[in-house]
């Protein structure tokens, strides 16, 4: 398959999830990736459509290999602490603790995932004082 191919297919893939066909999308999205794996919003795209169909193991591993890719995609930050939320939701505080771990050793400087790992720790009984306060050193007040 060339890039261009692949690029049309991802596209196919894209116009899929906008419809709700999420096995389309995904089929379409992963042959995408196959073909040029090295494309990290793909990557973050296919989470989002993993997610979208409520698997959100394979989803969170589709967003870390973004964030391999490339460490400042947004997208692929957002859907892996959105994913981290949801578990912690559900009653799986110890998947989401990992998946803020996974975070953090991606992208150390990751304001929102310190503060989000912060919030776990203390519903945990854990003192999150140390997270808070390289949080706070890394973003600090503005003054008005």
């Amino acid at each position: 398959m060339t890039p261009d191919q692949a690029e049309s297919i991802y596209r196919q893939g894209l116009v899929a999830a906008q419809a709700g066909r999420w096995a389309a999308a995904q089929e379409l999205i992963a042959q995408a990736i196959m073909a040029r794996p090295g494309v990290a919003v793909w990557w973050a795209t296919y989470g989002l459509v993993l997610e979208s169909q409520g698997d959100l193991p394979a989803a969170v591993q589709a967003f870390a290999g973004a964030l391999n890719l490339d460490g400042n995609l947004a997208m692929a930050m957002d859907g892996l602490l959105a994913a981290a939320e949801a578990l912690a939701a559900a009653g799986h505080a110890d998947l989401a603790e990992g998946i803020y771990c996974r975070a953090l050793a991606l992208t150390p400087d990751t304001v929102a995932a310190l503060v989000k790992a912060s919030a776990l720790l203390l519903v945990q009984g854990v003192d999150p004082s140390k997270l808070l306060g390289r949080a706070a050193l890394l973003q600090p007040e503005r003054p008005a």
